[in-house]
């Protein structure tokens, strides 16, 4: 295959690094302390490195098949199965994206009705944002990356915020180390996979990056990032909190957020809040965009009828969602539907797309063999 994406709609190979890293880092990092500790309580750090370690050999897999191709997976799909189930896993696929795009909206307008907004209602929080995101994805690839540089950027000041309620913490908690057995840490580790979803979304948009084959180092220091700003929060919110109090806190992430005292703000999650917009903007962005590419090649339709339609179904689902209980059951389907796709069928397409190859090798060395014997 050959990539027929024109040059001026693609990004340099760097930019992997910030489109990887600001897809994993979004709603997930401001409460994802009271799941993992689920398994092995405290020790749930180590477990930030083992999932870490298993997302960058999925992503190595993930390049060894778009590199092969030099295509994105929709026209690997129709390479590899055919038009009609080719087409129906693409389709699948672009579902998933979309569940993907609703539970990150969902939840952060979730967030600013509880933190911020209690008086309104869904419709009207969520109506407000879809004007951004209709022009974030509307302005094409390129715009969308450039929110995401941004979207990490302009927030990363906001890390050093952690200090603030270490000086309150009690560094004893994280200790006695390997203190559980190896499947209470697998246990945190697969509660670990909504955090990290995100990455592979690099099977869509890979023919938009420059020199693909070259920019995989970029899109492993993106997953490494993600883990070590995962591991910071994970080990202050340890230390800060006693494991009862951070089972029953929903967003722990915020609530450390309160305590920080500044002479001229008197509420300085409020500024959290706000900015946790440009973080969570490129995630909802690119899954979106991924969505509606699927659909659009699939149906070989305009891409714009297809936003247009997603928009209105992210108003109408997020109403429909409406309470904390249905919230968290969506975070939990997305967690076990991303944790079945990188886990499942990547490896499956990975360990399919080399047989493929060593088939295809043999049959071209026996091709080039014939006619010297005869």
């Amino acid at each position: 295959m050959h990539n027929t994406i024109k040059e001026e709609n693609q990004v340099s190979p760097s930019f992997l690094f910030f489109l990887v890293h600001s897809t994993q880092i979004g709603v997930g990092i401001l409460g994802f302390q009271r799941y993992i500790i689920k398994g092995a309580g405290y020790e749930a750090w180590i477990s930030i490195f083992l999932a870490a370690i298993s997302v960058c050999i999925l992503l190595a897999m993930i390049f060894n098949i778009l590199t092969r191709e030099n295509s994105d997976i929709i026209d690997i799909h129709r390479l590899y199965f055919g038009k009609y189930l080719g087409g129906a896993l693409t389709l699948a696929a672009s579902a998933y994206y979309f569940i993907f795009a609703l539970t990150i909206y969902r939840t952060y307008v979730e967030i600013l009705q509880i933190w911020m907004f209690p008086q309104l209602e869904t419709w009207v929080v969520s109506l407000v944002y879809l004007p951004i995101i209709y022009y974030t994805v509307s302005g094409g690839f390129r715009v969308i990356t450039g929110i995401a540089f941004f979207g990490i950027v302009l927030p990363l000041p906001l890390v050093f915020a952690l200090i603030y309620p270490l000086k309150y913490g009690h560094l004893n908690n994280l200790f006695p180390l390997f203190d559980h057995t190896i499947w209470e840490f697998l246990i945190s580790t697969k509660m670990m996979t909504f955090e990290n979803l995100g990455f592979e979304s690099v099977l869509f948009f890979y023919p938009f990056i420059k020199n693909g084959a070259t920019s995989q180092k970029w899109g492993q220091l993106g997953v490494l990032f993600s883990t070590f700003l995962y591991l910071c929060t994970a080990l202050v919110s340890f230390a800060y909190f006693s494991q009862g109090q951070l089972t029953h806190t929903i967003w722990p992430t915020l609530t450390m957020a309160k305590i920080i005292e500044i002479p001229f703000l008197q509420r300085f999650e409020y500024i959290l809040i706000s900015l946790w917009l440009l973080v969570v903007l490129p995630t909802i962005a690119v899954s979106v965009w991924c969505t509606i590419r699927g659909f659009s090649k699939t149906f070989n339709k305009p891409p714009t009828i297809f936003l247009i339609l997603v928009l209105i179904a992210l108003l109408g689902f997020s109403i429909f969602f409406d309470d904390r209980e249905t919230i968290d059951q969506l975070n939990t389907r997305l967690s076990m539907t991303g944790f079945y796709f990188i886990y499942g069928y990547i490896p499956f397409l990975f360990l399919y797309s080399l047989i493929r190859a060593k088939i295809k090798q043999k049959k071209t060395q026996k091709e080039e063999r014939e006619p010297t014997l005869s």
